[in-house]
C-alpha cells in the first residue's frame, strides 16, 4: 500500500510538473522598440511661403505613460511612465524612446501623453521646461523665422491615440520595432500653406493642433525610419 501512494503522489507531481512547464511554455516574451523620428514630407528642413521661412533648429516633448494596446484583449503593455524628455533630431535620425518585454500577441495602438508638469509629476532635469513666472510646458519648440531666433512653447496636454491597420505581431522570435514619425513641415503651416509666425500668439492654438495632428505611429523593424507596409 505504501508503495501505491508513493507511486501515485510521483504521478501527481509529474502530471503537476509538466502542467507548469506547458503554462510557461505558452506564455512567450518578446520585446518592443519604440523609435521616434522627424521627418519632412516637404523634403526639407524650410517652410517657405511668399514671405516668411522656418527652420527648426530643435524640438523637445515631455513624455509621460507611453504604452501599446493589445489587439485580443484588454491588456496594456507600459513602455515607459516617465516623464521623460523626448528630444527629436531635426535631420532626421531616429532617437530611442524605450524597450519593453511584452508577451507574444497581436497590437493595435499605441497611446502616449505629452503633458506639463502639474504638482504631483516628478520634475524633468531641463529647465526649458519650465517659465520664468512658475508655467510649465509640454513641448518646447526652436528655430529661426526670417533669420530671428523663435522659441515656441506650449502649456497643452495632448493625449495621443495612434491605431496600426494592420496590428502588429510580437512573437518570441525577434524584437520588433516601431517607430513614432513627427512630420515638422505641417507643424507651421495654414490650411492654404502659408507659414504660420511661431512668435504670433494668435497662432498658438492652430500650431498645437498641427502638431498633434503630425504624428504617426508604424512598424519599422529594419530601423530604417520607413514604414514597412510601405516597402513590401
Amino acid at each position: 500500500m505504501k508503495d501505491y501512494f508513493n507511486k501515485l503522489s510521483l504521478a501527481v507531481m509529474l502530471v503537476t510538473s509538466s502542467l507548469l512547464l506547458s503554462a510557461c511554455s505558452d506564455t512567450t516574451q518578446s520585446s518592443v522598440k519604440l523609435n521616434a523620428k522627424a521627418s519632412n514630407s516637404q523634403n526639407h528642413q524650410k517652410i517657405n511661403s511668399a514671405a516668411d521661412t522656418v527652420i527648426i533648429t530643435e524640438a523637445k516633448f515631455r513624455f509621460s505613460e507611453i504604452e501599446f494596446e493589445s489587439a485580443t484583449d484588454n491588456d496594456s503593455i507600459d513602455i515607459e511612465q516617465g516623464p521623460l524628455v523626448l528630444s527629436l533630431n531635426v535631420n532626421g535620425g531616429l532617437t530611442e524612446v524605450g524597450i519593453a518585454n511584452v508577451s507574444a500577441g497581436f497590437y493595435e495602438e499605441l497611446e502616449f501623453e505629452i503633458e506639463a508638469r502639474d504638482e504631483d509629476d516628478a520634475l524633468v532635469k531641463d529647465p526649458d521646461f519650465e517659465g520664468e513666472n512658475g508655467q510649465n510646458y509640454s513641448m518646447v519648440i526652436s528655430g529661426t523665422i526670417n533669420g530671428e531666433p523663435f522659441t515656441f512653447r506650449s502649456e497643452k496636454d495632448f493625449e495621443v491615440e495612434l491605431e496600426f491597420e494592420p496590428a502588429f505581431e510580437v512573437n518570441d522570435e525577434e524584437q520588433v520595432s516601431i517607430t513614432l514619425n513627427f512630420d515638422t513641415s505641417l507643424w507651421f503651416l495654414d490650411q492654404d500653406g502659408n507659414a504660420l509666425n511661431p512668435s504670433d500668439s494668435n497662432n498658438i492654438l492652430l500650431i498645437e493642433s498641427n502638431i498633434e495632428n503630425s504624428i504617426e505611429a508604424f512598424e519599422d523593424d529594419n530601423e530604417d525610419g520607413e514604414d514597412d507596409e510601405d516597402e513590401d
